[in-house]
């Protein structure tokens, strides 16, 4: 597993790995750099986001969250390339890629070359696959690297977006500011991520559970801009798409009934997911988005020329 080797002696199995990082704020970071009470270092931050796109790449949980791996699905990713005024003379790299699904859309519907980058080798190997099987591999290319330390030179895109993978960045701060480095003067910044609309994340939804659905380090409207305006973006635009949170999460609300049939026939591997764990914390999360705490938003700014 690729989150083996934690400084402190966490779990080699995903699930267990992001359950032993839902540690308490100590109340002295920020929102951008979140100060958590317990023994994560640099090192354990590194690993847990190994867990983290290890987690992705299971099967379960990429058949749980289906293909886009982010509410409001493709509809919404196509929302964002008409946010960002994407054309065919553009060459957009998105973050988190995962297993290319964005990243072939957008290069379809607008005819943009696409860089796709992301941490978990098994998504970029699904991404290539699926770029060949499409036939736009002329468009279309995906590396392994971090979020917050990409393997590109600087002002190499026109457009950077990326989909509800900001919120799970240990540092923030550092994430941005390498969106701005790779990014043109007056290129575009696109991103979809939860955002906190009063209160904290629940007690009862941290844990592995908050990797996953993209609020374990979930912001405000205000912080998110109050973050990339200090790598030097403004213009701001923002969109609500609170409708997409409900549908995601009754879509796997429903996928967890099969997957317990699938299991139970031995047809799928289950290991380290607690299944009626994971249906009680959807419901709470169901109930949590109803209240109106949390909320799903599309961002687009500029960054400066």
């Amino acid at each position: 597993m690729l989150c083996g080797g934690l400084s402190s002696g966490w779990p080699d199995d995903p699930f267990l790995c992001l359950q032993y990082s839902r540690l308490p704020r100590t109340g002295t970071g920020t929102a951008a750099r979140p100060d958590r009470g317990g023994p994560v270092n640099q090192q354990d931050q590194s690993h847990i986001k190994a867990c983290c796109a290890d987690l992705y790449a299971r099967p379960a949980v990429s058949w749980l969250l289906g293909d886009s791996l982010h509410p409001g699905g493709l509809r919404l990713t196509e929302r964002l390339g008409r946010m960002l005024e994407l054309t065919p003379s553009h060459r957009a790299l998105d973050i988190a890629c995962g297993s290319g699904t964005s990243a072939i859309l957008l290069a379809r519907q607008f005819g943009c070359a696409v860089v796709g980058v992301d941490l978990a080798p098994l998504l970029i190997s699904r991404a290539r696959s699926a770029a060949s099987r499409e036939r736009i591999e002329r468009v279309l290319s995906f590396a392994l690297g971090d979020g917050e330390a990409l393997p590109f030179s600087a002002g190499s895109f026109d457009v950077v977006f990326s989909e509800c993978a900001i919120s799970t960045f240990p540092d923030k701060i550092a994430s941005v500011r390498e969106m701005a480095r790779v990014l043109k003067r007056g290129g575009r910044l696109g991103f979809t991520d939860i955002v906190l609309t009063h209160g904290e994340i629940p007690e009862e939804l941290q844990g592995w559970f908050s990797h996953v659905a993209c609020i374990a380090g979930a912001c405000s409207v205000e912080q998110y801009q109050e973050i990339f305006a200090t790598a030097g973006f403004s213009g701001w635009r923002e969109e609500a798409h609170p409708k997409g949170l409900l549908q995601m999460l009754r879509q796997v609300r429903l996928r967890l009934l099969a997957l317990e049939v699938a299991g139970g026939l031995q047809k799928v591997d289950l290991s380290g997911l607690d299944l009626t764990a994971a249906k009680r914390v959807l419901d709470q999360a169901n109930d949590w988005v109803q209240s109106g705490a949390v909320n799903y938003f599309a961002f687009s700014a500029v960054k400066e020329a």
